[in-house]
């Protein structure tokens, strides 16, 4: 159903699209402290690894889709504090889309009940994974709940053609990153959408129930995604790339189409991708290491095989195979699921971390909304009646009655578990600086030994096989070009992360990736030393920082996104399928991009 609203002509509709305000991982009348920082690493990867976690603030994907893919003039405002909300307000909006999770429905209440007491006529559109929730309406005031990935709604919602293909914004992914304290470079990469949910319908996965179980592709093809990072390429310099998809090498296909459009041009780009072990095993990681994954995140849930995506994988060994290989691993694991009891819960943890991936999230299982979980603990009545919507992040209590745990023992259990990861294998960073080194040494030898062997990648088997060929792999040496890069950017790191390690034998950990770089690059050259130097230093002040605070009962330096405000004037007829930065469109040559009281406001972080 098209719906174009009384009274309001198409050309006068003007639509506002903005995350819930700040402050964030600080505890208020309207939100938690833990768990709720918007930052996916510290919050539940890094999480008690102090001073070495990396501090990363993601933009919110979502709004920038739906605004480059909609012809109504639109404005992103992302993190923006409460001044810059009602500010924005008087602009003259006619609509309103506000995106939240549970976590932060309080958030999204408190904007809500403002807009219909100072802007009566605002028509308010709710999105994101809280409209999974029955009685959002009751909660939050809305005149609309948009569901599903949002575009082709807003585009019936506001009189438009709903299947015209989905224009992929070029844009950096990352608004913030600190790493020791040091403000880390935000403008290397890029972020890609491929594609949203996944099929393989884990119980407990909202993105799974969400999209119904189905995958909704952006980008089809390989030729597709190739483009993207072109455009990218040439837009913003970048050269690396987020790749997020609930599975990207589900569709191997796509990847080997990606991988042999990338060697037909020399492009060696580099990915970061979200994969199950079953998808990497079926593609190969000699696949992986020549289209350029340098960083998986894989769900191995628990050591119970209890997931068909994990059937008779030896995932330890993937592990190892993949960190060997120079390709970090992130692990995430479920705790207190149906099964757990006081010892097989610890039994779980000690497996997870004796996998030994470079990263490690500890979950909790969490019965959210339209999920299969929430529906049986709905019909068994194991749900804690009044659980705080707040809570529900899968870090802190219980939300539903386990057969052998209290509720608010789960807080303690799960901080704990990253600790204990922390402290058996150290710090994150160095767990990714000696796979990094490892896989580069590792490729450079083995591209020697096959070009002795007369070993040559057939790109239509995509795999090495002999041939009587003389030709020199090209490709590879550009990709190991861009390995030794990747390997250099954390070097400067390791002597911070020697200096503070947590216990001697991470400390000598550290040590031994120091003197594996200089076995295989050899010694620093002086602005290497002078930016370690710098970075110890740096350091040092945010150890400080972090001391101070325990004493006051803080276990955490908080810190908040910037603002960023992007308008998107959809002024301009768009050929189909064409990739266009949607705030481009504004004023040619010139992003719409406003700084607001000394915080950044970048286009494309």
């Amino acid at each position: 159903m098209v719906i174009i609203h009384p009274g309001i002509k198409k050309t006068q509709q003007k639509l506002l699209l903005t995350t819930v305000f700040g402050p964030y991982g600080v505890k208020d009348e309207y939100a938690e402290a833990l768990g709720m920082q918007m930052e996916l690493m510290n919050n539940q990867v890094t999480r008690e690894q102090g001073i070495h976690s990396p501090r990363t603030s993601y933009m919110t994907f979502p709004l920038y889709f739906i605004a480059e893919n909609i012809s109504v003039p639109a404005t992103v405002l992302d993190f923006p504090r409460w001044k810059d909300f009602t500010e924005e307000l008087k602009k003259g909006y006619t609509h309103v889309g506000i995106s939240f999770i549970l976590m932060n429905i309080y958030k999204a209440q408190r904007m809500t009940e403002y807009i219909r007491a100072h802007y009566p006529d605002m028509k308010i559109i709710l999105g994101g994974y809280a409209t999974g929730l029955s009685n959002l309406r009751d909660v939050v005031p809305c005149d609309e709940i948009c569901p599903g990935e949002g575009i082709r709604w807003m585009r019936k919602y506001f009189g438009e053609s709903a299947d015209r293909p989905v224009r992929h914004p070029v844009m950096h992914g990352v608004s913030k990153k600190f790493i020791y304290g040091f403000p880390d470079g935000i403008k290397d990469s890029a972020v890609i959408f491929p594609g949203l949910g996944c099929p393989n319908k884990c119980f407990f996965c909202a993105t799974s129930s969400k999209f119904e179980g189905e995958y909704i592709p952006f980008l089809k093809t390989g030729r597709e995604i190739f483009d993207v990072c072109a455009q990218a390429e040439r837009d913003l310099g970048c050269m690396n790339f987020a790749m997020i998809d609930e599975n990207f090498l589900k569709k191997p296909d796509r990847a080997r189409e990606l991988l042999t459009l990338m060697e037909k041009y020399k492009k060696p780009y580099v990915f970061s991708a979200f994969s199950s072990a079953e998808a990497i095993t079926a593609c190969g990681v000699d696949l992986l290491v020549r289209l350029g994954v340098v960083f998986v995140w894989i769900g191995v849930e628990s050591k119970r095989e209890i997931f068909s995506k994990m059937k008779d994988i030896d995932i330890k060994a993937l592990i190892e195979e993949l960190q060997s290989k120079g390709i970090s691993v992130l692990a995430s694991s479920i705790l207190f699921l149906e099964h757990h009891d006081r010892k097989t819960i610890y039994d779980d943890i000690d497996w997870a971390i004796g996998l030994g991936a470079d990263l490690h999230q500890f979950m909790q299982l969490t019965p959210l909304p339209e999920t299969p979980l929430y529906k049986e603990h709905v019909a068994k009545g194991t749900l804690i009646d009044g659980f705080p919507y707040t809570k529900l992040h899968g870090q802190d209590s219980l939300c539903f009655k386990h057969p052998h745990f209290e509720s608010a023992e789960a807080t303690e259990i799960t901080r704990r578990a990253f600790e204990k990861k922390y402290l058996t294998d150290g710090p994150a960073v160095v767990n990714m600086a000696l796979s990094l080194i490892r896989g580069y040494r590792r490729a450079v030898e083995a591209h020697r030994a096959r070009s002795q062997q007369g070993l040559r990648w057939n790109p239509a088997a995509f795999q090495y096989e002999k041939s009587t060929s003389k030709e020199v792999d090209s490709f590879m040496e550009l990709r190991l070009s861009r390995m030794r890069d990747r390997v250099l950017e954390f070097r400067t790191i390791l002597p911070s992360a020697k200096i503070y390690a947590p216990n001697r034998a991470t400390r000598a950990k550290a040590a031994k990736v120091e003197r594996m770089y200089r076995e295989v690059l050899g010694g620093r050259s002086a602005v290497d030393v002078i930016k370690s130097v710098v970075l110890v230093g740096l350091a040092t002040v945010e150890m400080t920082r972090l001391c101070v605070g325990r004493l006051f009962g803080r276990r955490e330096i908080v810190r908040q996104p910037p603002v960023q405000r992007i308008e998107y004037r959809q002024d301009q007829v768009v050929s189909p399928g064409k990739q266009v930065r949607g705030p481009d469109c504004c004023k040619k040559g010139e992003p719409a991009v406003s700084s607001k009281s000394g915080q950044e406001a970048v286009l494309a972080r």
